[in-house]
């Protein structure tokens, strides 16, 4: 497979959306495609929209366009004048940024069409209210099941990201088979309804502009975390087994502001395994990371959670396991239709510093979220429908969240949470945010947005772009929304496959 395929930078980000560039969009009137959705153009013409994308249907495609533009108006393609407003673009040049530029007497206005790979995941943007889609770029990963003809590759990104575990490589091949092999049904199901089955995706991590056209892309092999700025670049999870579903094994990836690798993050404690969910590198140098360790409980064995947080410039490092505080007694945890090996009883997905210096955790088989003292480890409270909950919940109508993911302390203090709703809301998620009163214990539902027909059955999150604007992901659906607090959708993407989390900034 080429090169390009498995990773490209279509342009550089100063020339993505540049308020300093003047572009006069009256020139430009339509663009229209014979290609049928959704190997046509993504998202549909709107003159304020400089940037769209195409997925071929096939390596012998071509991208069909017919521009009006306004009369007297030159078109140049790639920097030559064009002697026709027709133009075919070819599947086998790509991946590749096709520029148009359009040109009367003074007046210009610059537009581009990127042409990805194939085996790319059309994305299928919608763009609802353009003058409300807010500014920034959107990280975010599509995860797709690699068919076997993609395995090769999937091996090699393996021996790649972990040349020094070369003992292990036929045991890590037998877990992810097996893993991908036994899924659950209900996020089989949630995943590749929206797929071509004949079609032979891979998984990609990727930057996209703010309307959600892709800058860059990366290939993704056995799987990924969260793909997100941070102050010297990017980082992203490079898995190297799946024990069982939902256990990602491996170590952060940390890229350079121009997507080179620049070095990797992994617990180094005995017997603890570094797991994928949560990665944070804040701008103070702290870097937060989980993990999972086996305890035998009950004649079981059992896998707790892991947090770490460290701060080599300042010397400091705090270590937790959740077997310490919380016994899993206390789990809900689906064994038997996740058909896991070992009792993930705790399951953890997030870890957050809150402003008063402790730690918020969430953990998703104890369906509660946690506040930990950053000194001592101690469990200061517990929060949602699971059985340890020590809050009264007000104005709520489902009297807590369940199976939750990505809780945020905002800026007012309240707690920001992601509720896939399994349980409790009918074939739904949600977005909800509580006002927390540590003193009486109570959590009062002050905003939440409710997702119908959009039950997210494992992992989601929602991000604050604004006080005004919120980007959500909804895993297992495949599926992200970009709103209003009001509830307005001003954008949405929809590729299907697993979409972990997205974020904007």
């Amino acid at each position: 497979m080429r090169k390009q395929n498995l990773e490209f930078k279509f342009t550089d980000l100063e020339h993505v959306y540049n308020v300093n560039e003047k572009n006069n969009t009256s020139l430009l009137i339509d663009i229209k495609s014979s290609n049928e959705d959704p190997y046509s153009l993504s998202p549909a013409f709107e003159s304020v929209i400089e940037r769209y994308c195409w997925v071929p249907k096939s390596k012998s495609d071509f991208l069909n366009l017919d521009l009006s533009v306004q009369k007297d108006t030159k078109i140049y393609f790639n920097n030559k004048l064009a002697d026709s407003s027709k133009f075919k673009i070819s599947a086998k040049d790509g991946p590749k940024e096709y520029n148009f530029m359009f040109r009367k007497d003074d007046q210009i206005a610059k537009y581009s069409i990127v042409c990805l790979p194939v085996n790319f995941p059309p994305l299928n943007i919608n763009i609802t209210n353009s003058s409300m889609v807010a500014d920034g770029n959107i990280f975010t990963s599509v995860f797709i099941v690699p068919k076997i003809v993609h395995w090769p590759l999937i091996i090699r990104d393996v021996i790649e990201y972990f040349p020094g575990l070369k003992k292990y490589y036929i045991k890590y091949l037998y877990q992810n088979i097996r893993t991908r092999i036994n899924i659950p049904k209900i996020v089989k199901h949630q995943t590749e309804k929206k797929l071509t089955k004949y079609r032979k995706y891979l998984p990609y991590i990727m930057m996209l502009d703010k309307f959600g056209v892709p800058i860059w892309y990366k290939m993704a092999g056995i799987g990924f975390s969260a793909f997100r700025p941070y102050k010297n670049g990017y980082y992203y999870g490079a898995v190297s087994n799946y024990p069982q579903f939902a256990i990602g094994l491996g170590k952060t990836v940390l890229l350079d502001e121009d997507f080179n690798i620049e070095g990797f993050k992994q617990i180094i404690e005995k017997d603890i395994y570094t797991e994928l969910h949560e990665f944070q590198y804040l701008d103070d140098d702290t870097v937060i990371q989980i993990g999972s360790k086996t305890h035998k409980f009950q004649n079981q064995k059992v896998e707790s959670g892991i947090i770490s947080i460290e701060n080599e410039q300042k010397g400091t490092k705090f270590l937790w396991d959740s077997i310490d505080h919380v016994s899993p007694e206390f789990s809900k945890v689906p064994i038997k239709e996740w058909g896991m090996n070992t009792n993930d009883y705790f399951h953890m997905n997030a870890v957050r510093i809150m402003k008063d210096g402790n730690y918020l955790a969430s953990a998703r088989h104890t369906q509660t979220i946690m506040k930990i003292d950053k000194s001592s480890g101690k469990i200061l409270w517990h929060m949602g429908k699971g059985k340890l909950n020590n809050f009264k919940f007000i104005n709520d109508p489902y009297d807590g969240f369940s199976h939750q993911h990505a809780p945020e302390e905002l800026e007012n203090g309240n707690i920001l949470i992601w509720d896939n709703g399994i349980d409790s809301i009918k074939d739904g998620s949600r977005v909800a945010e509580y006002k927390i009163d540590e003193t009486c214990y109570t959590a009062t539902l002050v905003w939440s947005k409710e997702f119908k027909n959009l039950q997210a059955n494992v992992a989601g999150n929602c991000h604050k772009i604004s006080e005004n604007s919120y980007i959500a992901a909804f895993g297992s659906q495949g599926y992200i929304e970009e709103f209003n607090k009001d509830g307005t959708k001003v954008l949405s993407i929809d590729p299907g496959g697993l979409i972990y989390q997205v974020r904007k900034s």
